[in-house]
């Protein structure tokens, strides 16, 4: 998402476990653990607020695979009441999770294929 906006604030889950990696020398796999997960959505959405409230970014994109509606409500909420004009960009993929294999081939974290399946399962429009 950062190459496809480079001019935008960009606020990610990932950017937690990216950092840790960094941090600690070692890789994204390495440092997913799905218990920290929690933490790395509070993180991205204190990225959010500090960028749409404090700093006032023009342009902010909240990159994460968000795959109901209670997931990512409050950034919409959010954005709104700070003047900020919303637009939710979605992966097309079919019901019957044909594409898991292409999203699986396409990720960059080795999310592993039942993730994706999984994720795709509880998809709200």
């Amino acid at each position: 998402m950062k190459k496809n906006y480079p001019e935008a604030m960009v606020c990610s889950a990932d950017d937690y476990f990216e950092e840790l990696a960094a941090f600690n020398n070692t890789s994204y796999l390495e440092e997913f653990k799905p218990w920290l997960v929690m933490n790395a959505h509070q993180q991205c959405w204190s990225d959010f607020i500090r960028a749409v409230v404090v700093m006032d970014e023009p342009l902010v994109v909240v990159d994460n695979t968000n795959t109901t509606f209670d997931e990512y409500r409050n950034y919409v909420f959010l954005a709104k009441e700070m003047g900020y004009e919303v637009e939710i960009v979605e992966i097309p993929f079919d019901s019957d999770l044909t594409k898991a294999h292409i999203y699986h081939e396409r990720n960059t974290h080795g999310v592993p294929l039942k993730v994706i399946q999984d994720m795709m399962s509880r998809y709200e429009n």
